[in-house]
């Protein structure tokens, strides 16, 4: 019941967001499914969304994030940075464990250059125990992927992930780790 509530919080709370450019990331891997919507929001470069990853065995993982993206190189498309963080709030089935966690780190995309339906994607993301709370004592992710561009507003991708908790008294634990795929669509 609580999950159902929190979701259907987050979906509110991205629907109040105003009308801009909008993205919808699906992705999938043998244990988890993921799907992310992300929204610009003036000014330009600042862009907020909500997702989730729900692992068969192990839970799910509820986020809200922020970035402010741009290009370091201005005049040139190949390079797309953004720096922010990510609120997450963790359920843990294994360890009958939840807490949110307020994680800093950033995320890139760099098209080819010689290839623009071609991309390198990645992110990470770090919290320490003194921004987490309740049982949850730290988080860490990390993501690398390789992006096509299969459409205009649409591209398929395949990557890995690694998602880990620490806990209070505990021992960390990976919430998931290894391949997904997946699609992103720009509208």
């Amino acid at each position: 019941m609580q999950f159902r509530t929190t979701l259907a919080g987050l979906a509110v709370m991205a629907l109040a967001l105003p009308a801009a450019a909008d993205t919808l990331d699906l992705n999938l891997s043998s244990d988890a499914f993921g799907v992310t919507y992300i929204r610009e929001l003036p000014p330009e470069g600042l862009e907020a969304g909500a997702g989730l990853l729900y692992h068969d065995d192990d839970g799910h993982l509820l986020e809200a994030q922020m970035h402010l993206v741009d290009q370091p190189e201005p005049g040139r498309d190949a390079l797309l940075l953004g720096l922010g963080g990510k609120l997450v709030y963790a359920d843990d089935d294994v360890r009958d464990a939840t807490g949110f966690s307020l994680a800093i780190g950033g995320k890139l995309n760099w098209t080819l250059p010689q290839y623009n339906r071609a991309a390198v994607g990645a992110s990470l993301y770090f919290a320490p125990s003194v921004t987490s709370t309740s049982d949850i004592d730290g988080y860490q992710s990390y993501a690398v992927q390789g992006e096509f561009k299969v459409l205009e507003d649409a591209r398929i991708y395949l990557g890995y992930r690694h998602v880990e908790l620490s806990f209070d008294g505990a021992s960390d634990r990976t919430f998931e780790d290894g391949v997904y795929g997946g699609i992103r669509l720009d509208f």
